[in-house]
């Protein structure tokens, strides 16, 4: 039987109080705990060390994605695609993180590749269906071809960034570190704990765990991050047709 890892479970709950400092601009208690981690890195054991530079590595890349932001801020850029450089900025903490685990010599991830089984089954061809039937009804209520192509860029790369971090990346060394199930609740924890950036409310924060758990799963079921950003894609889609979510367009 395998050792339960006290340490990979304390770093994986650690992870998300940092999370919610870090989002909530409480920097003190945020690089006072950064601080006493980097103090205790030669007492870990090398998979819970992984994951600790692992998750210094994370934050540091998004305070860079930050820095950056505000930089952009300042140039003549409509905001619509000043939305997506932002966006594409986050491959900066994803390149800080897998520098961080070939160092190690480490695998990246479990999940970058096809789906398994290869027979995709009925639920993710239901998936598919309603893609196709929100694209459509996209298309519809979008008069302009532009909105509709602005609309459909950011959701595929929102959800192509997110999911390559948190369920390809972050849940493949956190079930190093403690197992798939407690993973897989604890990713989707940080996840939506990731959201308090906007301003905390409980009603979003049940929504993001829900959805968190919902990729985890797919993630964790066939083996795949695939499933996770085409259901994640949907979402946005969705959110984008009923007016929950608005870009600058």
């Amino acid at each position: 039987m395998k050792q339960k890892n006290y340490q990979g479970l304390f770093l994986s709950m650690l992870f998300i109080v940092l999370s919610y400092f870090f989002t909530r601009d409480y920097y003190s208690p945020f690089f006072w705990i950064l601080l006493c981690l980097l103090l205790v890195l030669l007492f870990l054991r090398e998979e819970n060390r992984l994951f600790a530079w692992l998750m210094i590595s994370f934050f540091g890349g998004h305070l860079i994605v930050i820095y950056l932001d505000k930089f952009i801020e300042g140039m003549i850029v409509a905001p619509f695609f000043r939305v997506m450089i932002n966006q594409i900025l986050f491959i900066v903490p994803i390149l800080s993180m897998c520098y961080v685990i070939i160092q190690f010599n480490k695998r990246i991830s479990c999940f970058l590749k096809k789906p398994e089984p290869f027979s995709i089954s009925k639920s993710l061809y239901i998936v598919f269906l309603l893609l196709t039937i929100g694209l459509i009804f996209l298309f519809i209520l979008t008069e302009d071809m532009n909105v509709f192509l602005y609309l459909i860029s950011f959701s595929l790369i929102h959800a192509v960034v997110q999911e390559v971090t948190w369920r390809g990346i972050l849940l493949t060394q956190m079930i190093n570190i403690t197992s798939k199930k407690t993973a897989v609740l604890l990713t989707s924890i940080a996840f939506s704990v990731n959201t308090t950036i906007f301003g905390f409310a409980p009603i979003i924060f049940l929504l993001y765990l829900t959805l968190g758990l919902a990729y985890g799963f797919l993630t964790t079921k066939y083996n795949s991050i695939l499933p996770a950003i085409v259901v994640h894609t949907v979402v946005l889609l969705f959110s984008f047709l009923n007016g929950w979510i608005q870009l600058p367009i």
